[in-house]
């Protein structure tokens, strides 16, 4: 039984950082993305999204753990069971103006929470 390495990891600069979970399964550096896209303007809404990467695209990358090849279909499941956040930008009621809601950001560290809390990720 073997195991890969899940990484947190982070891409772009400033307030266009996106944040997500990968989980390196081969050697060369390839893996799956896990994360949530989409409109950042009111209306929009952000989706889960698992889908082909290479470790060598990311700015950032901090191994979290690993879990075993048997694991993988959970750990796609935990993280498509956290909420995707709707619009990052709605309009507030009192000034019109668009706020901060929730972003990529706040997704991911809910995420981790809950695969550290499944006991699927090891040290």
């Amino acid at each position: 039984m073997g195991a890969f390495s899940v990484y947190e990891v982070r891409f772009g600069e400033g307030p266009t950082t996106h944040h997500g979970i990968f989980l390196q399964t081969s050697e060369d550096g390839s893996g799956t993305l896990f994360d949530v896209r989409g409109s950042v303007g009111a209306g929009g809404g952000l989706v889960f999204k698992s889908s082909p990467e290479r470790l060598c695209r990311f700015d950032y990358t901090a191994a979290r753990g690993a879990i075993s090849k048997q694991d993988v279909p959970k750990l796609e499941t935990i993280c498509g069971n956290v909420p995707a956040p709707g619009s990052q930008y709605p309009a507030s009621g009192g000034t019109g103006l668009a706020v901060p809601n929730c972003r990529c950001i706040e997704w991911n560290a809910e995420a981790w929470m809950a695969i550290e809390s499944s006991g699927i990720l090891r040290a």
